[in-house]
């Protein structure tokens, strides 16, 4: 009996490892999309870069239960490394807020990205947010489908 026990419990584990896994795989997917959304936009769809320090601080992390279990590359532009440092910081800092299961955190964070977006009427993170919140839903569906297979 406790050998198969075992066996069943060893299963549990291989299973659970699978879909954490497979659930990483589609947040990681989805946070690169969205970093690619905001980064690879010329100067007139989004703002013009002055030192590259906001581009540089789009990222985003990836966290279980509060803990960051993927990061992003935060790539510097220009002489951006201020800003490499800044948006790991605030995604390190959002993700404390979340402790219970699976979360994507994706930032821009210059504290001037919010003024660019009000002030200037640029694009920075609110457009990616609105597709990414649209995209959520197929995304789980897919991860279901795969999770069931």
């Amino acid at each position: 009996m406790t050998t198969k026990l075992g066996e069943v419990h060893k299963a549990l584990m291989k299973e659970a490892e699978r879909v954490e896994r497979l659930t990483v795989r589609a947040l990681a997917y989805l946070g690169e999309q969205c970093v690619k959304k905001v980064r690879d936009r010329s100067g007139k769809e989004s703002w013009y870069d002055q030192t590259g320090n906001l581009r540089s601080s789009v990222g985003y992390v990836i966290a279980k239960n509060g803990s960051i279990i993927q990061y992003s590359d935060f790539n510097q532009v220009k002489q951006g490394s201020e800003g490499v440092k800044a948006g790991k910081e605030l995604a390190e800092e959002l993700v404390k807020r979340f402790s219970n299961d699976y979360v994507l955190v994706v930032v821009a964070g210059m504290n001037y990205a919010e003024l660019v977006e009000a002030m200037d009427n640029k694009d920075v993170l609110a457009s990616t947010e609105l597709w990414a919140r649209n995209r959520l839903p197929k995304m789980l569906e897919k991860l279901k489908r795969q999770i069931a297979k």
